[in-house]
C-alpha cells in the first residue's frame, strides 16, 4: 500500500527527473566530444530527442496531477462557486474522455509499429520503444484525468475540502 502511495505520488517524476538527466549528460558529452576531441557521437541527437519525446508525453498526466495544465480559467472565475466547480468537473470529465480516447486509438498505432521491426538508425532501437511513449503517456493522463475528476466531484458533493 505504502508502495502505490509513492507511486501514485512521485512516479511522473522520477521518470521526468530521470529523463533530464539523461538528456543533459548525453548533449553535454556531445559537446565534449565535438569540441575537445573533434569527434560526434553518431547516437547523442537521436537519444536526446527520444528522452524529450518521452518527457514530452509523461508530462501530460504530472501537469493534469498538480493542476498547472494549461487552461484558461476566465469562466470559472466569473461563476459562482457550486456551478464553477461544476463546469470544472465537467471539463475535467471531457479532457478524461480525450486522453482515453488518444490511449484507445495509440495502441493500434504501436502495434502497427511493433510489427514492422523498425529500428531506430544510429541507436539501433526498436521504434515501437519510442511510440509506445504515446501509449504510456495517454494512458497516464486519463489515469490523472480520473483521479481528478472524482476529486472534483467529491468536491462538489461535499465530501472533501477543494
Amino acid at each position: 500500500m505504502r508502495f502505490l502511495k509513492w507511486l501514485d505520488e512521485r512516479f511522473e517524476e522520477y521518470i521526468l527527473s530521470g529523463l533530464l538527466v539523461v538528456i543533459s549528460v548525453v548533449m553535454m558529452l556531445q559537446v565534449i566530444m565535438r569540441y575537445v576531441f573533434n569527434a560526434s557521437l553518431s547516437w547523442a541527437e537521436e537519444a536526446s530527442r527520444y528522452a524529450f519525446v518521452w518527457s514530452a508525453l509523461i508530462s501530460i498526466g504530472y501537469t493534469i496531477k498538480e493542476d498547472s495544465i494549461l487552461k484558461v480559467t476566465t469562466l470559472l472565475e466569473a461563476l459562482p462557486e457550486k456551478p464553477g466547480q461544476l463546469v470544472a468537473a465537467a471539463v475535467n470529465g471531457l479532457v478524461t474522455v480525450f486522453f482515453g480516447y488518444l490511449f484507445y486509438h495509440s495502441i493500434p498505432a504501436v502495434t502497427r509499429v511493433v510489427k514492422t521491426g523498425q529500428v531506430s538508425p544510429a541507436l539501433g532501437m526498436p521504434l515501437g520503444l519510442i511510440y509506445f511513449a504515446a501509449a504510456a503517456g495517454f494512458f497516464l493522463a486519463m489515469a490523472r484525468g480520473i483521479q481528478k475528476t472524482a476529486r472534483d466531484l467529491r468536491v462538489l458533493t461535499g465530501r472533501k475540502e477543494a
